[in-house]
């Protein structure tokens, strides 16, 4: 009876590892459902010096997200409102890479989503994923220098998005997917 206590308290437990560095961070994180996690006990979130500012609210149960935030002036704001949704968001690649002033968020309300946003180790990055639906998976990856925007709405689901930014000069993309089964491949370079 006490080891079945012992793995229900686990099994609705919520847990947050972050390591924050300096600077003028603010930093909320709201897990409402159970189950919840942010980073590991091993590879904690991480965030990084700067001028950040960091908001994640997980309100459902089962919600994960893995982050490394580092550089200056980066705003993330990641929501997932909802179950079993993934969220990875990277802007430097380690903990002293830059990461510049990015702006990075997702927001979801459904079920079983992932979102995959790395961008890059500098440049002045934006970024915005909103997912209505479920099973939809959105992944934004720039490594591009200069200047650079997406913005990606998905409603729907079961949808497949990719962006891919790369090279010197500014770029800017905007996808607006509704539906169900779609695939999108946007490719951007020099």
């Amino acid at each position: 009876m006490l080891i079945a206590a012992v793995f229900a308290i686990l099994a609705w437990s919520n847990e947050v590892y972050i390591e924050q560095v300096g600077d003028d961070s603010t930093i909320s994180i709201t897990q409402d459902g159970s189950g919840n996690s942010v980073g590991t006990e091993l590879n904690p979130a991480y965030i990084g010096s700067g001028s950040n500012t960091v908001t994640i609210e997980q309100v459902g149960t089962g919600n994960s997200l893995t982050m490394t935030v580092n550089g200056s002036g980066t705003t993330v704001t990641a929501t997932a409102t909802g179950d079993n949704n993934s969220q990875t968001i990277t802007c430097g690649s380690t903990v002293s890479a830059s990461c510049t002033s990015s702006t990075i968020s997702s927001v979801i309300v459904g079920d079983s989503n992932t979102t995959i946003q790395d961008l890059g180790t500098g440049a002045n990055h934006t970024s915005s994923i909103s997912i209505t639906g479920d099973s939809n998976s959105v992944t934004h990856t720039s490594t591009n220098t200069g200047t650079t925007s997406a913005s990606i709405t998905v409603t729907g689901s079961t949808n497949t998005i990719g962006v891919t930014q790369s090279g010197t000069t500014a770029k800017a993309v905007s996808v607006t997917s509704t539906g169900t089964g779609n695939n999108i491949s946007i490719t951007q370079t020099n």
